[in-house]
Order: C-alpha cells, then structure tokens, then sequence
C-alpha cells in the first residue's frame, strides 16, 4: 500500500483533472466515495494533529489552547470565495 496519505491523493487526483478532462469521473467517484466513507477531510489531514493538540492543552488549562483550536478548525474550512461583480 502507498505512503502517500489520502489528502494528498485527492489533491493530485483533483490536479490531473484540472489538465486532463478525461479523468474527472476518476476524480468524481473518488470524492463520491471519500463523501460516503465520511473521509472528504482525510484522517490522517496534518491538521487533525493540530486539532488533537490543541485539545490536550484545553485539558491542561492552557489559556491559548482555545485560539490555537479555533485557528486549525478554520484552517480545514474552505476559503470563502469572491463574489464576482
């Protein structure tokens, strides 16, 4: 099995679409399937170690844990985007 972990994965795939119109049902079942697996923000996402952190310094009292925790969760939201106009 591949090292490679699978937001990385679903990043290239989603890139070999962008240039070959061909594989975009590659990339369209794949996130179809990542959606129903509830994996569309990979496990293994380095944030998710932030996130986890984060959590322990809560637990330990830490006043910034709360600002540190809040930043990572915004990090694994997607970018609002411009309205054009």
């Amino acid at each position: 099995m591949s090292s490679i972990s699978f937001h990385r994965r679903l990043n290239d795939m989603r890139d070999r679409a962008l240039r070959d119109p061909s594989y975009r049902p590659v990339y369209a079942h794949a996130l179809t399937v990542a959606h129903m697996d509830h994996r569309l923000i990979a496990a293994d996402h380095p944030g998710w170690a932030r996130i986890e952190a984060a959590l322990a310094a809560v637990q330990s009292d830490d006043p910034e844990a709360l600002n540190t925790l809040r930043r990572e969760l915004a990090r694994l939201r997607p970018a609002p985007r411009a309205r054009a106009g």
